[in-house]
């Protein structure tokens, strides 16, 4: 049997290790690259995401990515395509291209979850977002919304309430 690996690298993270040089800031969440655009030749990333208390995205839809969301740790509410869903550790949960969504921690603890996206061009995304905001004592919205158009990301709406 012969196996393609196009070159692919092997390695291993701790806990609180990253395939950037630093976690990324989201919008005041960290976040973590676990497998990068690089490791898997642009096929798809893996996130490492806490979600503090009360806090989730807007509402929103891509259109070049599919989303796969898996609970670590907590509690989550998910909104997809208008359905509502909490999810507890373990719970996963799939948003494809085109579909609206959005999540939310609604507890007053912090939650953490994996997230998975493909392709993964994403990462640019996330990384030029948390530069643009890195440092600031607010998030730049209307250069965060400019910079999500340039990704074919819709906003839709406001966070979960």
């Amino acid at each position: 049997m012969t196996t393609q690996t196009d070159n692919l690298v092997a390695f291993a993270l701790g806990a609180h290790g990253g395939r950037t040089e630093c976690p990324l800031d989201i919008l005041g969440t960290e976040v973590l690259v676990k497998l990068s655009s690089t490791d898997t030749n642009g096929a798809a990333v893996v996130f490492h995401q806490d979600v503090p208390a009360m806090s989730g995205p807007p509402l929103h839809r891509h259109s070049r990515e599919d989303e796969w969301f898996y609970i670590l740790d907590g509690e989550i509410t998910f909104e997809i395509d208008g359905q509502r869903t909490d999810l507890h550790t373990g719970g996963s949960a799939f948003a494809p291209r085109g579909t609206a969504h959005t999540f939310k921690n609604f507890r007053d603890s912090p939650g953490k979850m994996l997230v998975m996206v493909t392709p993964a061009a994403f990462q640019q995304f996330f990384e030029e977002l948390s530069s643009l905001n890195s440092g600031l004592p607010a998030p730049d919205l209307a250069g965060t919304e400019r910079l999500m158009l340039e990704y074919g990301i819709e906003l839709l709406g406001p966070p979960l309430s």
